[in-house]
């Protein structure tokens, strides 16, 4: 399986973090592509919520198609993760890593961090550093 990308947006949609790793089509818009991506989770998040039997409604962990598979975790905070994979990942629950990511690596290292301002894009190296770490490590990858 191959790892494609990595998201991290804001409540609002802002997006805060984004990295690639094997993703063959490179995209020269970075910026609608990342509203795109948003616009994507917000519509799949609202269908899911329509069709949950739960009033809580409901948020998809993942979804398959043809040419790759979106992970999804989101945090009670509204902060999202996401992750592009190849569609061969075996239905792993990857939504877990991505909550572990969070505890792990966004916590401390951008929380706790009195130097970085929330609501702007991740730059701190340590937080970079283990995302990267973290996602090479991942079973699927």
């Amino acid at each position: 399986m191959a790892v494609y990308c990595f998201y991290l947006f804001d409540r609002a949609g802002r997006l805060l973090c984004y990295r690639e790793w094997s993703r063959a089509r490179r995209t020269h818009a970075g910026e609608d592509d990342a509203k795109s991506m948003f616009g994507l989770l917000f519509a799949l998040r609202n269908f899911c919520s329509k069709l949950s039997p739960s009033p809580l409604g409901g948020s998809p962990k993942y979804y398959i198609t043809e040419t790759y598979a979106l992970h999804h975790h989101e945090t009670p905070t509204g902060l999202r993760f996401l992750l592009l994979t190849s569609p061969d990942f075996g239905g792993a629950d990857i939504s877990r890593d991505l909550r572990d990511l969070y505890a792990d690596a966004y916590v401390p290292y951008v929380v706790k961090n009195p130097l970085s301002v929330r609501g702007e894009v991740i730059r701190v190296p340590a937080f970079l550093g283990r995302l990267d770490s973290y996602v090479r490590n991942l079973s699927c990858f």
